[in-house]
């Protein structure tokens, strides 16, 4: 597995297509990344996914996903994941990034839902995890999410996160 990617330090900001144009042109002295949703961009072309690769070219792009439902009952969307790894490529994507929760079970569910904090959730998230870094060929980032409350919980939540980051090496 590739080492951590080194994110850059500083500010960015959320990346979204209306700025596109914009950006293509010129891009702020006082951004030093940007940040999108891969699956937002995946499949452009024409003008959006040109000028996408011209911003790309001039300063650092940071994917942090949005759908992959990294611990989710639903079946891993490893077609989501090889678009990701081929994203990443296509826009040197110096890090990827995912929220610690699910997403969908098979259908969209447009939440970031939590997950129960147990030993069996940490090694079934860790193995997914795992698969997901396996595909990619480099290690993801995990962000925690807010939430109201949680399923269940035999561990805290720093427990729980700490475990999954370390059974997966992430």
């Amino acid at each position: 597995m590739n080492t951590i990617p080194q994110i850059p330090a500083g500010a960015g900001i959320g990346f979204r297509r209306s700025m596109t144009a914009g950006l293509a042109k010129t891009i702020p002295e006082t951004l030093d990344f940007l940040e999108l949703a891969p699956e937002n961009w995946i499949g452009y072309g024409g003008r959006l996914g040109r000028q996408l690769k011209e911003v790309s070219e001039r300063i650092p792009i940071i994917a942090h996903g949005l759908s992959l439902s990294i611990g989710g009952p639903a079946p891993l969307d490893e077609k989501l994941v090889t678009d990701i790894k081929q994203f990443i490529a296509d826009y040197s994507v110096v890090s990827y990034s995912e929220h610690l929760s699910y997403t969908n079970d098979g259908g969209q569910l447009y939440d970031l839902l939590p997950m129960p904090f147990t030993e069996e959730a940490v090694t079934y998230t860790a193995a997914r995890v795992k698969r997901v870094q396996d595909i990619l060929g480099q290690r993801i980032a995990l962000e925690n999410v807010s939430y109201y409350l949680t399923p269940k919980t035999d561990l805290s939540e720093i427990e729980f996160v700490t475990a999954v980051v370390e059974a997966a090496d992430c």
